[in-house]
């Protein structure tokens, strides 16, 4: 085994199971519409977010952005932090650059954690675990106003 090799191996011990595979096979969807479409297209997707242990909802409209981490706490429930803004300026795209350089090495929740502390989140509350993506992220989406077109992107990710 290479020293590289040996490395990745000791890295992947110390993480999670679920941390391990989901690292490995992160997902990010984008939607895009006024909030009632993206819902509804949200409905369709089966983003097992209660087997997530990280999970990061971002949305856009014109002038207004959002950015909403789920972390799953002792007990099940999720701790939710928020930000707020006039825009994302790219965050997106950092994100999907994070995962792609990461390559499944390490944990892609702390990762996106750590791309996501220059923010300065807030925490906001713990919830129960959500029981589909509308339940989860409904009131961050309908926020940006009916019939505003709007970006979301989930990144599900350990």
């Amino acid at each position: 085994m290479t020293t590289q090799a040996h490395a990745k191996d000791e890295t992947r011990q110390e993480m999670a199971a679920g941390c391990v595979s989901y690292s490995w096979t992160p997902e990010v969807h984008d939607f895009y519409g006024d909030p009632e479409a993206i819902l509804h297209k949200m409905d369709h997707v089966d983003m097992e977010l209660s087997s997530r242990r990280i999970f990061v909802l971002l949305t856009e409209s014109q002038g207004s952005a959002d950015v909403r981490f789920f972390e799953q706490a002792e007990g099940g429930d999720y701790k939710v932090s928020t930000w707020s803004g006039g825009s994302l300026d790219g965050l997106g795209g950092r994100l999907a650059d994070t995962i792609l350089k990461n390559k499944g090495i390490h944990c892609v929740g702390e990762q996106t954690r750590a791309l996501l502390a220059p923010l300065g989140m807030t925490e906001q509350a713990t919830v129960p675990a959500p029981a589909n993506p509308r339940a989860a992220f409904a009131h961050t989406v309908r926020n940006h106003g009916k019939d505003t077109f709007t970006r979301a992107t989930c990144a599900l990710l350990c």
